[in-house]
């Protein structure tokens, strides 16, 4: 049976992942790749968030299954956390 803290500690692990996922998709965004240049600049953001959307799937289909809803959930949550992190950090012209 899970205790509290065990609960606890996937909960930050999981919103730790999101955190970290977003942040190496946004480094993968803001590298523009050869192959991408002169593309419209949303090609770079959409190649970033389509690698970063299959690392959470793999992340969250290695967990058992009866852990897979609230991994996703956690992680979701690491991740807006971070974005809106970042955004209140982005300048606005």
């Amino acid at each position: 049976m899970d205790t509290p803290r065990d609960h606890s500690q996937f909960a930050l692990s999981q919103e730790s992942f999101g955190v970290k996922l977003l942040r190496q998709a946004k480094q993968r965004a803001s590298e523009l790749p050869a192959a991408l240049e002169g593309q419209y600049p949303d090609a770079t953001i959409s190649e970033a968030a389509n690698e970063a959307f299959a690392r959470l799937l793999e992340h969250v289909s290695a967990l058992p299954e009866d852990k897979r809803v609230g991994a996703l959930l956690m992680v979701a949550s690491g991740m807006i956390v971070e974005h809106l992190r970042l955004a209140s950090w982005t300048r606005r012209a």
